[in-house]
């Protein structure tokens, strides 16, 4: 549960109730691609044999699936040869570049009930009091696609969360002075890369980044990309430079707090809620480390 944040603000009050969302999300249920279908998109249940909004006190849980055909290149390539071929064969000429991307294309369609499904779910949580939207993944195409089926649905008004302070800078910042900002500690892993046409790449790991040879690749130009923290020794993660949150961990003094239960959904209600509130602290506590939020207008 919550792997990645991309983070979203929501611009106006979340007025939808759990019932009231669903019926939303219901116009657009995720269906399998049809035969001739390339990819296809849509909501799913959150938490199998449940609905398609879990909710735990004005906490909102939903979740997307993508489904893509996929038809291996090797195979596309030589029907694609193959075609190129026979139009060479027949016409006397071979066809131009224009003529062999039609043919790829044409070669992609002809394939499909032959490809293969791949599919992806993606989880998104909204805060609605704190007016938060966080989509769990770690790739900002496939949060901009997921942002774009949820203001399809609903409509409401939200814009990508901006730091006052740039993160590569800020990070660089950190590692220089040995110093992380209050309730984080820096810890043993740093991912850094030149600005320059090169765009050299230094990995650390499982090292005291309070070396002189971490401040010298600064000093040399090269930026963190992705930098592992704590914060509050609560929860681990990757910050990166995008102001993403990657590879959440929530230590053993979280998993502490959540209460035994023996029924399932008490159980998954209870980890829903501690974890949430968790992340409901770190994320105000990051934007404090970073400057606070960016107004729109900036």
């Amino acid at each position: 549960m919550f792997s990645n944040l991309h983070l979203y603000r929501l611009t106006e009050p979340w007025s939808l109730s759990p019932t009231e969302l669903a019926k939303k999300l219901e116009k657009k249920i995720f269906k399998p691609c049809s035969e001739k279908m390339i990819r296809s998109s849509g909501w799913i249940a959150p938490r199998a044999g449940g609905g398609l909004v879990y909710e735990v006190q004005k906490q909102y849980l939903i979740a997307v699936c993508f489904e893509e055909k996929k038809v291996p290149e090797p195979v596309l390539q030589r029907h694609t040869n193959a075609k190129a071929a026979k139009v060479e064969k027949e016409k006397g000429y071979k066809p131009s570049r224009k003529q062999l991307a039609e043919l790829k294309e044409e070669s992609r369609i002809e394939l499909l009930p032959r490809a293969f499904e791949s599919q992806t779910s993606i989880h998104i949580w909204i805060n609605a009091t704190a007016g938060l939207i966080a989509i769990d993944t770690g790739t900002p195409a496939k949060a901009d696609d997921v942002m774009t089926l949820l203001q399809e649905a609903v409509a409401i008004p939200a814009s990508l969360i901006r730091t006052s302070m740039d993160p590569g800078s800020a990070m660089a910042s950190w590692l220089m002075n040995n110093e992380a900002p209050d309730e984080f500690t820096v810890d043993r892993e740093v991912y850094l890369q030149g600005l320059d046409i090169e765009k050299s790449k230094v990995h650390y790991a499982q090292l005291s980044l309070e070396r002189d040879e971490v401040r010298q690749h600064i000093l040399e130009g090269r930026r963190p990309t992705k930098l592992a923290m704590t914060w509050d020794e609560r929860v681990a993660f990757f910050l990166t430079d995008k102001f993403q949150v990657k590879k959440i961990t929530f230590l053993d003094s979280v998993k502490a707090e959540i209460p035994d239960e023996e029924d399932d959904e008490a159980a998954y209600a209870a980890m829903f809620q501690v974890y949430t509130e968790q992340l409901t602290k770190l994320v105000p506590a990051l934007l404090e480390a970073l400057g606070g939020e960016e107004s729109s207008e900036g």
